[in-house]
């Protein structure tokens, strides 16, 4: 357990284009901005520095409908501005100032939905990570499985100190990160499906492009809400999905049903034939319900639920195991230590722990994001980010070369600029090994 002061932080932000519209929910994303933070702390006499970004996300971490894309961008400045502010002078272990963070940010801007108050503290939370990780001259993965981060000293009530210890002991090195490939609910599925506006880049666009060009064999599928037209779509997805080989799916809901409907909806999927394969290869759904009323009351479905942006605080994941939930994602914009204590929570109660993508873009980002699913053990990951966008825009020419250098295994340079190594549908990871934190 390392103790630290923070004596400064700062952050900066760069404009990220999308060279394919990102679609979730009822919002469609063509540009937004990707938040880089640095700070400097104090450890036992000496002084480091550490860096961390994420794409700040519109109309997810809030959803209100009086709010537009660009207003819900600059709630989250406005966020990690009290963030940055906050965090110098605190003191204690990572856990300990992420905590104080929290709670600073709870009382200064209580009318701001919970889930966007994560991402400032998350944000300045991974530069501590790395940060510390310098310091001590250890990789991710090793200060985790060491508790450098003093989790267990600060061990919630739910668990017990020693389920924590033994989940934190069992993380290994990073070798390699299976993806599991996004498809939007008004994505094309077949090169044919691809308008004029193909971007001309060389990259593929359609489902079938992608699976081709990357061999994923694991996909994320977005729903609109609609039961028929969602429906639908599988139907069409599984009849280009069945030609190939194992497969695995989830689903991902993004707060769009009401319980009734969605029972209703699953039954409909479970009852028609040519879904029998699909239906199988369903391994979950991402919160299906309105974050305002998915847990309030006990859930029951056919297949397992877990929660994604109920997963708002600390404790949300214990109080969803108890309501009935087979789990919760990890996001990295959502707290790398919550992440950390939540796969103890999912190892004592034999629940899920999937890896979800907030778009995390090719870089420091992404590789922060790969260290955390790598040490939490998750069978695949989502990514979209360098599907959607990439190429480390707006970075400097040393970073993108520095990088490039140090994770020639995860990155490679290619005509559209920095791009992921994708081969068999995986990315090894072995180069996240080196102490920091993905940087």
């Amino acid at each position: 357990m390392t103790t630290l002061t923070i004596l400064s932080a700062t952050w900066s932000e760069r404009p990220v284009s999308m060279r394919l519209p990102f679609q979730f929910g009822s919002t469609e994303v063509r540009e937004t901005a990707e938040a880089h933070a640095r700070v400097e702390i104090e450890v036992s006499g000496t002084r480091v520095t550490g860096r961390s970004a994420q794409l700040m996300v519109p109309r997810w971490f809030n959803k209100s409908a009086e709010m537009s894309n660009a207003d819900t961008i600059d709630e989250l400045r406005g966020v990690v501005d009290s963030a940055v502010a906050g965090a110098p002078g605190l003191r204690g272990t990572a856990l300990d100032v992420t905590r104080a963070l929290r709670d600073g940010l709870d009382r200064a801007l209580p009318h701001t939905p919970p889930l966007a108050r994560c991402f400032g503290p998350a944000l300045v939370e991974m530069a501590v990570i790395d940060a510390i990780c310098t310091a001590v001259r250890l990789p991710f993965w090793k200060a985790a499985r060491d508790d450098v981060f003093g989790l267990v000293s600060g061990c919630p009530n739910d668990l017990s100190p020693a389920d924590l210890s033994r989940s934190l002991a069992s993380i290994s090195a990073p070798e390699a990160l299976v993806l599991r490939h996004t498809v939007g609910f008004d994505a094309p599925l077949r090169q044919a499906d691809v308008g004029r506006d193909r971007p001309e880049d060389g990259r593929p666009v359609s489902l079938d492009e992608v699976i081709e060009d990357t061999g994923v064999s694991a996909f994320k599928i977005k729903l609109k809400g609609d039961p028929d037209a969602d429906h639908r779509r599988l139907c069409d997805i599984a009849g280009l999905l069945d030609k190939g080989g194992d497969y695995a799916v989830t689903l991902d809901a993004n707060e769009q049903y009401a319980p009734g409907d969605f029972g209703a909806f699953l039954s409909a999927l479970a009852k028609d034939a040519t879904l029998k394969r699909f239906f199988s290869a369903v391994r979950f759904v991402e919160q299906p319900f309105p974050r305002e009323i998915a847990l309030t009351a006990p859930v029951e479905a056919s297949i397992p639920l877990i929660i994604d942006e109920s997963d708002d605080t600390e404790d949300a994941f214990a109080r969803a195991l108890a309501l009935g939930w087979s789990g919760t994602s990890i996001k990295s914009c959502k707290g790398v230590l919550r992440a950390l204590i939540n796969k103890a929570r999912a190892e004592v109660a034999g629940a899920i722990l999937s890896g979800e993508d907030l778009t995390c873009q090719p870089g420091i980002c992404w590789l922060q994001d790969a260290a955390m699913m790598s040490a939490c053990g998750v069978r695949d990951v989502e990514r979209n980010g360098h599907h959607f966008a990439g190429g480390m825009q707006g970075a400097p020419d040393e970073e993108r070369a520095m990088l490039l250098e140090r994770h020639g295994d995860i990155l490679m340079q290619d005509r559209n600029g920095v791009a992921l190594r994708i081969a068999g549908g995986s990315v090894e990871i072995g180069s996240l090994a080196r102490p920091g934190f993905g940087c």
